[in-house]
């Protein structure tokens, strides 16, 4: 395989490279770029969940997908020989692999790394991009439409007539894909690149409302009778998009129970986008300075350490109201004399959390604040490495038992003489005839930060504070800060 002329003659029989632009052929075949591995039979060649992006074409050899559904069951969902490739989804969008693939018998895998996969698949003329598209809308796209909270509660069977009407779409960098104010005609899910959402002011700025990245979506308002575009759409680099008539709804969904649970979900998401209203003027949406860096933000949730008793009552009220039982509350972050900048989000107005996010789990409401969907997360921990401020951090999401469970462990009525010691021996006793081995779900480590008490009409912990220690203030009432 290491011959050039033997392996440029191999690509040249493999329909995916029929009308293929010379300057990618030569770039195929770099060595950066592509190599071959050989497997056994039952060696594993892809794990379903796993976060990688190669693109895989069997050279030699059979190998079957199976995927995990969520009742548990495995089943079989596609078998590959010479010639066939796999991997497509995840190098187009990101996205986990959706089923694990495994060597039938013995193996030899061609693979592309992700930014030749890009070079190849961005020429919308090559029989590369014409054939990948095809077999993403056959196998790939109603798996990929349940990664848009607009379908969470949709049937699968629903989602496969949804994709049959589905129309892929492309936008070169500078395109406008919407205008704010013009008529809202269809739902975008974005399978790769960056797209600008904006808003023009009275006096003719632009102003930023946020980035949409890979598997975000938008458009969700399109669904509402007579809605208009909130924002322009700008394409900041070649972007490849999955559109969906505002009629594909109608059509598919009709009037029925279905229907209902799509306008409910949209009811849901335009929810979100209202945000909450911290009531924060539009002049105070400035960058400021600290030290070198820079919060691109709006409010920060400052502490008086000078009026802080350490009660942790702050803390305590954030697990309250959560129901995963996690705080979201940080008390670290930047000192000036007394007072502190808590590690809160800063809702940047460049956030690098949603720009390195490539799974649509980060979306801004109308009032700028950063909400993470942690239905979408899948705990790969970009954006916490790309926060300059260390805001967000994983954290163990806990099960609706293991929430449960901890409810009971803080329960007021544990101290109650006669009373508390009666709870704990009932729990005790079922646990010994559950046994140890009784089945567990175990929680899984997600993307958090603070939430401003997203649903509530107050923030715990600043409600909550019996010394008045802790507020929301503009980090310019800070000494020692300048705008």
């Amino acid at each position: 395989m290491a011959d050039i002329a033997e392996l440029d003659q191999l690509i040249q029989t493999l329909p995916l490279f029929e009308k293929v632009a010379k300057s990618a052929m030569k770039k195929m075949l770099d060595e950066k770029h592509m190599s071959f591995r050989s497997y056994a039979p039952g060696d594993v060649i892809v794990r379903q969940g796993e976060l990688d992006t190669e693109f895989f074409i069997l050279i030699e050899g059979l190998a079957s997908a199976y995927r995990t559904e969520e009742d548990g069951q495995t089943r079989l969902v596609a078998s590959y020989g010479a010639g066939d490739f796999f991997g497509e989804m995840s190098a187009v969008s990101h996205q986990p692999r959706s089923a694990t693939v495994k060597a039938d018998g013995p193996c030899i895998v061609m693979m592309i790394d992700v930014t030749l996969f890009q070079l190849l698949f961005n020429d919308k003329k090559s029989s590369f991009a014409k054939i990948i598209d095809e077999r993403y809308r056959e196998r790939a796209l109603a798996f990929h439409l349940m990664t848009a909270p607009l379908f969470k509660n949709t049937s699968p069977d629903d989602l496969k007539r949804i994709a049959e009407k589905a129309e892929l779409v492309s936008f070169a960098k500078g395109d406008v894909l919407a205008e704010e104010g013009k008529p809202a005609e269809a739902v975008y899910l974005v399978r790769s690149g960056i797209i600008k959402r904006s808003v023009r002011s009275p006096t003719g700025e632009e102003i930023i409302h946020d980035y949409l990245c890979d598997n975000s979506s938008f458009g969700e308002r399109s669904l509402m009778e007579g809605a208009v575009w909130d924002f322009t759409s700008t394409a900041m680099s070649h972007v490849d998009l999955v559109r969906l008539p505002a009629k594909v709804f109608a059509e598919v969904f009709g009037s029925g129970e279905q229907r209902t649970r799509i306008q409910e979900q949209v009811d849901v998401l335009l929810a979100e986008e209202q945000g909450i209203s911290t009531q924060i003027p539009e002049s105070e949406r400035f960058e400021l300075l600290i030290g070198k860096e820079a919060i691109k933000g709006t409010e920060a949730l400052v502490i008086d350490l000078g009026k802080c008793t350490r009660c942790n009552a702050c803390v305590e009220s954030c697990v309250a109201v959560h129901e995963d039982r996690v705080p979201r509350l940080s008390k670290r972050g930047i000192r000036e004399g007394d007072l502190m900048l808590s590690s809160a989000c800063y809702n940047c107005k460049i956030p690098e959390c949603m720009l390195s996010c490539k799974f649509g789990a980060i979306r801004r409401d109308v009032e700028g604040q950063i909400h993470i969907l942690g239905d979408n997360c899948v705990g790969c921990n970009m954006c916490e490495a790309s926060c300059p401020y260390g805001v967000i951090r994983m954290a163990h999401i806990l099960t609706e038992e293991e929430a449960a469970a901890d409810r009971e462990a803080r329960s007021p009525w544990r101290s109650i003489p006669l009373i508390g010691p009666l709870i704990q021996k009932r729990a005790a006793s079922k646990k010994a005839v559950e046994g140890d081995e009784a089945p567990k779900k175990a929680g899984k480590a997600k993307a958090i930060k603070c939430d401003l008490c997203a649903g509530l009409p107050f923030e715990a912990c600043v409600y909550n504070c019996p010394c008045g220690a802790i507020a929301r203030r503009s980090p310019t009432a800070l000494a020692g800060l300048e705008v």
